[in-house]
């Protein structure tokens, strides 16, 4: 994990509202790492605890602002080669006049929440004393708006020492969070605990396979590779998340905490069966959602029993999954309605058990994390001394290379060719100043993680370390090259979305970064929209193919999934929307220029779309 990103998104929850912003009544603010932040539809089922976590209120009571941002840390996100602190989230997105923009202490207003977790990236880009300065700061910040601050400790990662020991990988920043909480007189939510406790309740095998990024792409497929992701969740595990947090807002001793439970949405219950009984090694256990969020059911047959499918609760057998990237028979995804259900995993020789419930809503909810050892297998769990962090092997067998010459959008820089020895049209020499950049517009074939070369000339005398961002702050060090004129390779390993995402360059220093020649991919099939591959534009759409954009109309003829993204590649909306005409201006606040990205099946289709007064 890393430090800088690119400039933050427009303010993202009119993406996945269905009432007015102007209707609710207070924001709710979820500011920490990429465990929390939005992860883009091509690294699905990687998610983030605020990416849905707007589902779990009333529209019309509250609004919830997801400012999670991967590779952060509260406060200093690494360190330059004199050793200086650089900057963190804090000064980057949060107070007043932030390098960024859209500053959240410039957006505040009384009566709204920030939600602070941070220390997971803190245990390698900053210290307990400059973090707990800038959480200090933070909290001023915040009050001085009247506003209510809450800090969470930061989630455990899957290591397990033991069966009913989970390991604290982040070393004192759990502990310092409480401290800081109670020093400042501000209310906390431990989340350490309480994802230790889920843990340890539900299992490794569990835990693995249903709550962190453990994927195949047998499973889902827009992965090109397997994932075996210790840190971040998959949509099961954000969201198992995200009702620990409510639980804990509702029974919280602070009032002002506890009155969130007033904001927020009814809650139906999801009961999962499997018949016969013990035919299954795992199945995703029985948990109550909000109306409108999607729902993974998931399990695992034991060797030698045939899974029949799954049934809902008037015996039915279920149709295809809600999302078209699932392609698991294993796995089935829906939409939860507004009653109360239940479902079954059928292997041979069971049945489908019907539902006797009511439907109705829930009135009563749990206020602490089970801890139960009660019929969990455990086996095969970490041993006592736990894994080593494993750093994912460089692939430099690199398919293609990119001329990095001219950016698709550059931030204080210039295309060259003053220096001999580049491949394309010259390489591109990024600004003296921290955060100067450069982006591409790339396309990938399949999610996963892959090597990503760049070619450069260092012709100073130290080392030039630069940050490629994509969703995520990836590092690269450029030794000197001995001259500007002569080239040298560095490689890191990513992770990459299937589909569109935007890759940029950054200098994280005042020295800027190393001259740009050209960057690849260890992964076939990677192309550059605009150059060599292009997408499909809606205003050249057949009204066939069910869309038409008509100024700030999107009129649709089957459901689909519609994005907007700021121009700086940040998602501003993201909702799915039934056939017939969608407002666009009616659901992005602020006027400017976006992209609209909208895909049905396994098509999508792009434009660029302005909203003005």
């Amino acid at each position: 994990m890393g430090m800088f990103s690119k400039v933050w998104q427009g303010v993202v929850t009119a993406s996945m509202l269905a009432a007015p912003i102007a209707m609710a009544k207070v924001t709710i603010y979820m500011c920490g790492d990429s465990t929390m932040q939005d992860w883009a539809e091509g690294y699905y089922p990687k998610q983030g605890q605020g990416q849905d976590f707007h589902y779990w209120f009333d529209v019309n009571k509250a609004v919830v602002v997801n400012r999670g941002q991967g590779g952060m840390s509260l406060g200093g996100g690494g360190k330059d080669k004199k050793g200086n602190t650089a900057v963190g989230y804090y000064d980057m997105f949060f107070r007043k006049g932030c390098s960024a923009g859209n500053c959240i202490a410039d957006k505040l207003q009384a009566g709204d929440y920030v939600v602070v977790q941070f220390g997971i990236n803190d245990v390698n880009y900053s210290t307990e004393e400059f973090f707990a300065s800038n959480m200090k700061k933070l909290v001023s910040d915040v009050r001085a708006k009247g506003a209510y601050p809450i800090i969470m400790s930061p989630i455990r990662r899957k290591y397990y020492d033991s069966p009913t020991q989970i390991h604290n990988s982040y070393r004192g920043y759990p502990a310092l969070n409480q401290k800081l909480s109670e020093e400042l007189n501000v209310p906390f939510i431990d989340m350490s605990e309480m994802v230790a406790n889920y843990m340890i309740s539900v299992g490794e095998r569990y835990a693995e396979q249903y709550v962190f990024n453990y994927a195949s792409k047998s499973e889902y497929s827009n992965l090109g590779g397997d994932q075996t992701d210790a840190v971040h969740l998959q949509m099961n595990g954000a969201n198992a998340f995200g009702r620990i947090i409510t639980e804990q807002m509702r029974a919280h001793k602070d009032p002002i905490v506890k009155k969130l439970g007033d904001y927020m949405a009814p809650m139906y219950q999801v009961d999962v069966k499997v018949s016969p009984e013990g035919a299954a090694e795992a199945t995703s256990i029985s948990a109550y959602y909000p109306k409108g969020m999607t729902v993974m059911l998931k399990t695992i047959p034991k060797s030698g029993k045939k899974f029949l499918g799954w049934y809902d609760g008037k015996g039915n057998k279920v149709g295809a999954p809600s999302r078209s990237n699932v392609k698991s028979p294993y796995i089935h995804t829906f939409v939860m309605g507004d009653a109360s259900t239940q479902y079954t995993a059928v292997y041979e020789g069971g049945t489908a058990q019907k539902y006797e419930g009511d439907g109705k809503a829930l009135t009563a909810f749990p206020t602490t994390t089970p801890k139960s050892l009660d019929d969990v297998t455990f086996e095969p769990f970490t041993p006592i001394d736990g894994p080593k962090d494993i750093t994912l092997k460089v692939d430099k067998n690199i398919k293609k290379f990119f001329d990095a010459a001219k950016p698709d959008d550059a931030g204080i820089g210039w295309t060259q060719d003053e220096w001999s020895g580049f491949t394309g049209d010259g390489y591109y020499n990024l600004d003296n100043t921290n955060a100067s950049f450069a982006a591409f517009n790339m396309k990938f074939p399949g999610a996963g993680y892959v090597t990503l070369a760049v070619r450069y000339a260092n012709g100073g005398s130290s080392d030039r370390m630069f940050n490629a961002y994509l969703d995520h702050d990836y590092y690269l060090s450029a030794p000197p090259t001995g001259g500007w004129d002569k080239w040298d390779t560095a490689y890191v390993v990513l992770d990459v979305p299937q589909g569109e995402a935007e890759l940029k360059f950054m200098s994280i220093t005042s020295d800027g970064a190393p001259n740009l020649d050209a960057f690849g991919f260890s992964l076939d099939g990677v192309c550059r929209v605009g150059v060599d591959c292009q997408t499909t534009k809606l205003q050249t759409v057949k009204t066939e193919a069910g869309l038409k954009l008509r100024g700030d109309l999107l009129s649709l003829t089957d459901r689909a999934e519609v994005s907007v993204f700021d121009m700086s590649g940040r998602m501003v909306v993201r909702k799915v929307a039934s056939a017939g005409v969608m407002d666009l201006s009616s659901i992005v606040r602020a006027n400017g220029l976006y992209r609209v990205m909208v895909r049905q099946g396994k098509t999508n289709y792009a434009t660029t779309w302005a909203k003005v007064k």
